[in-house]
């Protein structure tokens, strides 16, 4: 057995580049074989199957069965030599995926081959079979090749078509969430349902903030939920995102640009020795990098609104994990990274209601699984990076240029997750939520009726109740004695409790 394809390139060129999820071989067998490889899987080809040997016979390897890996294709076109290559191509000039090889050596390293091919048909760079594409594609005369990249040269994602994915591609996320606000609204009064939509703005602003485990002070809430409040209604663009990004931090983090420093995601920690060091979990591409990759980020968002034809929660995902990964800000990255899925799918989605789907409350419930896909980006980077740390004020300095680790990332797992946490989202918290908003009134009504007890005290009554079904629990019972003795407490609670049951066997199921 000997090594092909990307993992053959990798080796043979001396390269520090991530696995892939699929490695690749040449075998002895008749049929081919799919065994695991560490912590991925590794196919095995069969022995009928011709495979070169040479770097260049293995780049075309590559293509023909791990397909177009951009942020591998850019190192390896480093480090081969461009005379060689040219002579490899002209071999077989008609060759579809030799013309790929062709246009994307061109197309990412900006360096023109001295080969003519006038006369071959057009051929698409990506087989729509495996990836999710552009609709339209630009032609490439030279090589006669069509670039149908989701992106650009500046930033390119690709998402593939796992079953996952395409299994729930053509659903609807805001007509099914609709359907389900449809279902308990049909039963309430106007007045409650403009409190529970609301509530849904301001669940969505308090669990954005606590997956990052930040200050939930009442400014920061209220100017996040300003924004929520606007997403979808504003073209998305540079100017935009600025606004954004001040609206939500505070007054010394603003930026009237993009950051003009380099950034790490990591907190300091003490060390053996009584020392302070940083702890580093991820690190932002240059700073001099982010203007051509944001550029990049917004143009490929507006193909995708012009064309119209790529599933909105692929382009949310796209859209709002590129954008952390790049990292554009000095502050508040994390929070547009998810303000964006919100104001993509309300771009691309017209719905009878003015609603958010509160999915961050479904991914701060799951936050290993959340770290996890971060992680897909992240390790690979945080385990290629070169970078020096200056003790004195903690500044970073970047030492070599991995930036097609940040440019063409895989987002398909991305992509599968955030359908995940949607449907999560839709199917199980949503109508927990509007339900919260009129089990409160109930609550809230019963108790004014018997009693009187100072707003405070009774907003507090009401949210304890409610988080212990109906129950005030024994450490907790003394402080409302002033207004509710003990037998009275007892008589409340199930009174309070058949209530709740019956909201639930009559609007929740």
């Amino acid at each position: 057995m000997r090594l092909a394809g990307y993992t053959f390139l990798v080796q043979e060129l001396e390269l520090s580049l991530p696995p892939l999820g699929m490695e690749l071989a040449k075998g002895e067998k008749s049929k081919d074989e799919t065994r695991p490889y560490g912590t991925v899987k590794i196919r095995i080809l069969a022995k009928s199957k011709k495979i070169g040997s040479s770097v260049f016979e293995n780049i075309e390897t590559a293509i023909n069965y791990q397909g177009v890996r951009l942020s591998h294709l850019v190192p390896i076109f480093e480090k081969i030599d461009s005379q060689e290559l040219t002579k490899f191509i002209k071999q077989r000039p008609k060759s579809v995926v030799r013309r790929c090889v062709w246009y994307l050596y061109e197309w990412l390293m900006s360096e023109e081959l001295a080969i003519d091919n006038s006369s071959s048909n057009y051929a698409m760079l990506l087989d729509d079979k495996f990836y999710f594409t552009s609709s339209s594609g630009v032609k490439n005369s030279r090589t006669r090749i069509i670039n149908n990249f989701l992106g650009n040269k500046q930033f390119c994602p690709m998402v593939r078509k796992t079953k996952k994915i395409t299994s729930k591609a053509d659903e609807n996320i805001m007509n099914m969430a609709q359907i389900q606000l449809n279902h308990v609204h049909s039963s309430i009064n106007p007045e409650q349902l403009g409190r529970s939509i609301e509530y849904l703005y301001t669940k969505e602003t308090k669990s954005s903030s606590e997956i990052e485990n930040e200050n939930l002070s009442p400014d920061k809430m209220r100017r996040f939920y300003r924004v929520l409040k606007t997403s979808g209604a504003i073209s998305l663009g540079k100017r935009r995102l600025i606004d954004i990004q001040n609206e939500i931090v505070r007054s010394i983090k603003k930026d009237d640009d993009y950051r003009k420093e380099e950034i790490y995601i990591g907190e300091t920690r003490p060390t053996w020795q009584n020392g302070l060091e940083e702890n580093i979990h991820f690190i932002g591409p240059k700073y001099n990098q982010v203007p051509s990759m944001m550029d990049g980020l917004l143009r490929m968002h507006q193909s995708i609104m012009i064309e119209n034809s790529l599933p909105p929660l692929i382009h949310a995902s796209i859209m709002s994990f590129g954008f952390v990964y790049i990292h554009p800000f000095s502050d508040g990255n994390g929070r547009i990274h998810r303000y964006l899925i919100h104001d993509i799918l309300k771009s691309r989605i017209s719905t009878e209601q003015d609603f958010i789907i509160p999915v961050s409350a479904t991914i701060l419930q799951r936050s290993s699984e959340y770290d996890e896909v971060l992680e897909k980006i992240s390790k690979p980077v945080m385990a290629t990076i070169k970078y020096d740390i200056n003790e004195a004020d903690h500044s970073l300095s970047i030492i070599n240029d991995i930036h097609y680790m940040y440019r063409y990332p895989d987002l398909t797992a991305h992509v599968e997750f955030l359908f995940e946490m949607m449907e999560t989202s839709i199917l199980e918290d949503l109508i927990q939520e509007v339900l919260y908003i009129i089990k409160y009134d109930a609550v809230k009504k019963v108790i004014e009726e018997r009693f009187d007890i100072p707003n405070k005290e009774l907003n507090l009554f009401i949210q304890l109740s409610l988080q212990n079904k109906g129950k005030i629990s024994n450490k907790k019972r003394k402080r409302f004695e002033a207004w509710i003795d003990n037998r009275q407490l007892e008589s409340l609670e199930k009174t309070i409790c058949s209530l709740l049951n019956d909201i639930i066997q009559n609007k929740g199921q």
